[in-house]
């Protein structure tokens, strides 16, 4: 478990994912995303042993952000990054991502990670070149509502 503090001050706890917070991420996602996961869908990742999800959980227990991946023969998919609208910009997302890393490397022995991310969304591409991921293709068409490309970003260790 990672304590970390954002720059307003606030407490900001990384965990992993339990049960209880599925009914918190879907919100998050159904707020950001125009095809958000299911309850089901983070049921059955929570259920999967080669799957880990994190949270970042405010000094009042409120969870502000989620990150999941999953581990495939020592690669992480990076399936979900979501961080609450009214807390984004306070660092949270890179927190999420470097934990997610940090605990895929010692507990699931991931070595590389990759993810997809809409070619608009440049705020999320900007984080992840922060964290040293590198584009490296795109997928065409990946997207639905809106249709958009997606670009492929690896973090290679």
């Amino acid at each position: 478990m990672l304590d970390l503090t954002n720059k307003n001050n606030m407490d900001i706890r990384i965990r992993k994912m339990e049960m209880k917070d599925i009914d918190a991420v879907c919100a998050m996602e159904e707020e950001a995303f125009s095809m958000p996961w299911h309850k089901e869908s983070f049921i059955d990742m929570m259920n999967n042993p080669n799957a880990l999800y994190m949270v970042a959980e405010d000094d009042m227990g409120v969870v502000c952000g989620a990150a999941g991946v999953l581990a495939v023969a020592g690669e992480g998919s990076i399936c979900n990054i979501v961080v609450k609208a009214d807390c984004r910009d306070r660092g949270i997302g890179r927190r999420l991502v470097q934990s997610m890393i940090n605990v895929g490397r010692d507990e699931y022995d991931i070595k590389d990670y990759t993810l997809e991310v809409r070619e608009s969304n440049k705020a999320a591409r900007c984080l992840y070149e922060r964290l040293g991921f590198i584009c490296e293709g795109v997928r065409p068409g990946f997207y639905d509502k809106p249709k958009e490309d997606a670009c492929i970003y690896w973090l290679r260790q």
